[in-house]
């Protein structure tokens, strides 16, 4: 007797219906209702733009891990510039670092996996394999050079989305971030358009440590890094990042719509990650 499951008369299921039995649970989420947003965080979004002197400027991003209070936490705007600024605080109480780096990796496999995080908002979502060199790096995570390619309604329309994950020192952190004592993990990267063929946007989401789970810093700087996809750059990207491109491509109700967006979609995470890491983390 070898000990195999089917040298005992017991048949294993195929690896494709393995799959089918655990991801059939995923769609009780989808009639569960929505974890609400702190009520300070969507008064401080429905309170209308803050003033631009408020936004963290996109050089100074390194500052998202100092926990002492930014002049914005949460709040959206546009800046003279035409860059739509957004931020967003996320209390996520039981939620480690290591859920979150799990959770980029494991839900852009399978779209209904994505549809449960904000069930009302998102579509499908679809995952393009890093590069090896990515994934020897020491302390390497999964989503690093990974590309998730999500189909979402963030408030303006239904849009295919292109995000492109990178490594922090990539986005204007330190090469020891994640050997700071306040710092769970970082995800960061830009965001742009498939169908438009057009990056757009920078992303950074820092999960501070806070006591038994981590307080979210969210923040998007919308139109800063407006750039077809391919190989462009010098006087061609420049030209393209101005005021005048910005307010073309970038809706004007889009940096409300993305603040409220995203205050939904984490505070559901919130809830969800830490029973679906213990329920699918193993497999």
């Amino acid at each position: 007797m070898d000990g195999s499951p089917e040298a005992d008369g017991v048949v294993s299921e195929p690896p494709a219906e393995q799959q089918a039995a655990r991801e059939r649970p995923l769609e009780e989420y989808l009639q569960r209702p929505p974890s609400p947003v702190a009520s300070d965080v969507r008064a401080a979004i429905e309170a209308g733009p803050v003033d631009p002197a408020q936004a963290l400027p996109l050089d100074r991003v390194a500052r998202m891990i100092d926990p002492r209070p930014l002049s914005a936490e949460t709040g959206w705007c546009t800046l003279a510039d035409g860059v739509g600024f957004v931020a967003v605080r996320t209390a996520m109480p039981r939620v480690s670092g290591a859920m979150i780096d799990w959770w980029f990796d494991w839900h852009p496999r399978e779209s209904l996996r994505y549809r449960v995080w904000h069930p009302a908002a998102h579509r499908a979502n679809s995952l393009q394999e890093r590069p090896a060199a990515d994934r020897s790096l020491v302390g390497a995570k999964a989503h690093w050079g990974a590309v998730h390619h999500p189909v979402e309604d963030v408030g303006i329309g239904v849009v295919h989305a292109r995000i492109a994950f990178h490594r922090p020192s990539e986005m204007g952190f330190g090469e020891d971030l994640l050997e700071h004592p306040d710092v769970a993990t970082v995800v960061c990267g830009y965001v742009g358009d498939r169908r438009r063929h057009m990056r757009h946007t920078v992303l950074i989401h820092v999960f501070l440590r806070n006591g038994d789970g981590v307080e979210l810093r969210s923040a998007f700087w919308l139109g800063a890094a407006l750039r077809p996809f391919g190989a462009l750059g010098g006087v061609g990207e420049r030209l393209l990042n101005n005021r005048i491109v910005r307010r073309a491509a970038i809706p004007a109700q889009l940096p409300r719509a993305l603040a409220t967006h995203c205050s939904e979609e984490f505070a559901n995470l919130a809830t969800l990650l830490p029973e679906l890491h213990a329920r699918f983390a193993n497999y």
